[in-house]
């Protein structure tokens, strides 16, 4: 999953998608209404929508946008340094930094470890083969024995 900026940046993009829309739907369905004291335009090309079907879309639309900014909202309050001050954050990132570091001892004395039990298993290896082979070769011959 994304980090919580990575998020806010796509929530925000979203975001405007949605007013780009919203905007593209009233410019292209919305009814002519006169001004005072004009008649009422018409346009036999425009896609005009009901008033109701209008309407509606209008009310999902901007549900979607107040959910959008809520998302929004609850991501910006959840970033670090909402409500901490700069003593706190660089108290934290100091903490932070202190476990980096035992971490990475750690893992350096689990890296020796490792090459010190591969070296032993290699060593265990060689002398494993090395026995096989000192098996199977043949005995030495003795001068008391007979040839063929």
């Amino acid at each position: 999953m994304a980090d919580r900026l990575t998020q806010l940046q796509i929530c925000l993009d979203q975001m405007m998608e949605q007013f780009c829309a919203t905007l593209n739907y009233i410019d292209k369905n919305h009814d002519f209404e006169p001004a005072r004291g004009e008649e009422k335009m018409t346009d036999l090309q425009a896609n005009i929508a009901s008033k109701e079907e209008f309407e509606n879309t209008m009310d999902e639309l901007s549900t979607d946008l107040i959910l959008k900014t809520r998302q929004i909202t609850k991501l910006i309050d959840s970033l670090p340094g909402v409500d901490v001050s700069a003593e706190e954050q660089m108290h934290r990132i100091e903490s932070l930094q202190n476990q980096l570091v035992k971490m990475e001892d750690r893992k350096i004395e689990a890296i020796k470890e490792k090459e010190e039990l591969q070296r032993k298993v290699e060593e265990m290896i060689f002398d494993f083969t090395v026995g096989i082979a000192n098996a199977r070769k043949p005995a030495p011959r003795s001068d008391h024995e007979e040839g063929p």
